[in-house]
């Protein structure tokens, strides 16, 4: 291999350790995020959860209907 093709050889393997270091990097962040979005889930389902059984213990009438003097 003369020295031409030798320096290409390098160059295309530091390209891929990068791009492999750039992939593992996304592929962490893509995790990372997709546990937060199932925590933020998680925590809007019980939020809602709450609202509804605070809503159903109120007793009022509904958000909906006209107060009864209209």
């Amino acid at each position: 291999m003369n020295e031409r093709d030798e320096a290409r050889l390098v160059r295309l393997e530091e390209m891929v350790a990068h791009q492999q270091a750039a992939i593992e990097d996304l592929s962490r962040q893509l995790s990372d995020s997709w546990r937060e979005a199932e925590k933020l889930r998680s925590e809007l389902a019980r939020l809602n959860d709450r609202f509804q059984d605070i809503e159903d213990s109120a007793g009022g009438p509904a958000a909906n209907q006209p107060p009864p003097h209209w």
